[in-house]
Formats: C-alpha cells, sequence, structure tokens
C-alpha cells in the first residue's frame, strides 16, 4: 500500500467536507455584507463561550495554567453570559472551572492553587513535605477560595462582553484584535461554504486573509480564517483559525453558566491554617 492510512482518511475527511458546498458558493455573502450583522447577532447573544483564549488580566497566570494543561492553551475555555454577571474559566469539556468571576467576587480551585504553591512557594522543599502537605489537603480537591480581595482588580473586567466588545472595536478601528491576535480587517470578501465538522450538516461560511484560490480553506493551505454558521439573519463565528492557534466559539444554550461555589465548596482560612498545623 504506497497511502498511509492518515493519507486516506484526510483525503475523506476534506470531501466530506466539501459535499454540501460545491453548489452554494456562489451563494456565500461577501464578508463586508455580513460582517455588521455578525456583531450584532453575537452582542444579542445570551451567552458566550471561547476556546483557547486568556485575558490579558490573567497574563501572570499563564505560566500556572499551561502547567495544569501539560501543553498550550487550545484547551482553555472562558465562557459566561453575556450580561457580564458571571464568568468562568476551565481547561476542558466538562471539567470543573478553575476561577470564576461574579462581579467583585473571585473564586480559585484548589487545583489551581495547589499548581500556585508548588511551583512557587514550596519551591526548594523536599518531595517527603511536599507529600506531606498533599495529604493534610486532600479533603481540599473540588474546592474553591474567596480570592476576590488578592484580584480585586480584575475581576469586573474579565467578562464575556467586554472580550467581545475589544474584538468588535479592533474589528472597526482595522486594527489586531488583542483578544485573538486576529486582525478582522484583513479578511478577504470571497468566502468558501463548507461543513463545519464531519459529525453533523451543519455548514458554515469560510473567510480568510491568506487564501489565494477557492478551497485554500478546505485544503489547508489558508490558516488564517474565520468561519460563520449559514444564517444571514444571525451568522454568529464558531471558528477561528490564526496560524497555529484554533478558537472555538459557542454560544446561547451551548454555554454553561457559571455558578458561584456553595458553602460546603469553599475553603476558609481556619481550613488552611488546620492543614498546616496537620490536623
Amino acid at each position: 500500500m504506497s497511502r498511509s492510512i492518515r493519507a486516506v482518511v484526510a483525503t475523506a475527511a476534506i470531501a466530506g467536507l466539501a459535499l454540501s458546498g460545491c453548489a452554494r458558493d456562489s451563494d456565500v455573502p461577501a464578508y463586508d455584507d455580513i460582517e455588521g450583522q455578525m456583531w450584532e447577532s453575537m452582542a444579542a447573544s445570551e451567552a458566550m463561550g471561547m476556546t483557547g483564549v486568556l485575558p490579558d488580566e490573567m497574563a501572570s497566570d499563564r505560566e500556572i495554567i499551561v502547567d495544569m494543561l501539560g501543553a498550550d492553551l487550545s484547551e482553555l475555555q472562558i465562557y459566561g453570559p453575556l450580561d457580564g454577571s458571571a464568568t468562568a474559566i476551565r481547561l476542558g469539556d466538562d471539567e470543573d472551572p478553575i476561577m470564576t468571576f461574579f462581579g467583585d467576587e473571585v473564586y480559585v480551585s484548589w487545583d489551581m492553587m495547589w499548581e500556585v504553591l508548588t511551583s512557587s512557594m514550596m519551591t526548594g522543599a523536599s518531595e517527603a513535605d511536599i507529600e506531606e502537605v498533599r495529604q493534610n489537603t486532600a479533603d481540599f480537591e473540588g474546592k474553591y477560595i474567596d480570592v476576590s480581595e488578592n484580584y480585586a482588580s480584575m475581576a469586573e473586567s474579565v467578562n464575556m462582553a467586554d472580550l467581545l466588545e475589544q474584538m468588535r472595536s479592533a474589528a472597526e478601528a482595522d486594527q489586531t484584535d488583542e483578544v485573538t491576535g486576529f486582525n478582522f480587517g484583513e479578511l478577504q470578501q470571497e468566502g468558501d461554504y463548507m461543513r463545519l465538522d464531519m459529525e453533523t450538516d451543519d455548514t458554515g461560511w469560510f473567510y480568510s486573509t491568506d487564501g489565494q484560490k477557492e478551497g485554500d480553506i478546505m485544503n489547508g493551505e489558508a490558516v488564517h480564517f474565520i468561519g460563520l454558521v449559514t444564517d444571514r439573519e444571525a451568522p454568529r463565528m464558531v471558528e477561528m483559525r490564526n496560524g497555529d492557534d484554533r478558537m472555538d466559539f459557542t454560544w446561547d444554550d451551548e454555554v454553561d453558566i457559571p455558578e458561584k461555589p456553595s458553602e460546603d465548596q469553599l475553603i476558609t482560612e481556619e481550613d488552611l491554617m488546620a492543614a498546616a498545623a496537620g490536623q
């Protein structure tokens, strides 16, 4: 066999994505004709989720989060309602959030706090000492610490509405968006029509900054593009590719709404003191 299984699968996937597109390319609106409605429909949504994005306000936490992921930030998700009432950050689908923001209240998971402790405050500690602390804090797993005083300056600035507005403002100013690193002003007018994925019949309009001909997005030759759902009334963005970085977007019912930790999920100062004393 001269062709690898990977090559065969890749060819089949490309063909599958293209199946529903060939006859409809002429129906793809010019980007300028759809851009305004895209931003309006996204801003009018009830909730929004993004993967692969870390707000500038959390830049100092990047190393800790990368250590928790064991790789890059592609699985990082930030999500919440667009009324700004709550925002959460987690490290993948079906995972509990590592940070949650509710107005001026901020909660950090013990998992993230443990990473902070072991990477900074416990530097130089012996394996035996670290293991002792780990055992003393075993009951903290799945719980949260109220760190509102420490994060007071950023609490109200980390919300989905602000992130979306930052993206829109940069696009309208023809500048690179600092949230995603993408420049919407460089998008070409002509787009491609194809399936969003192989598992559903959902289709999208795709617009790139670096495509040279029709099909470049589909065959991987264009690596800077956005994908919108094929809905002229609400053409919301569902995918963004910016070189090696990929970001996925979810909306409304597809977005989990963060909930405040309950009283029994909170770690108190007394709990920490007892753990430090080995009680």
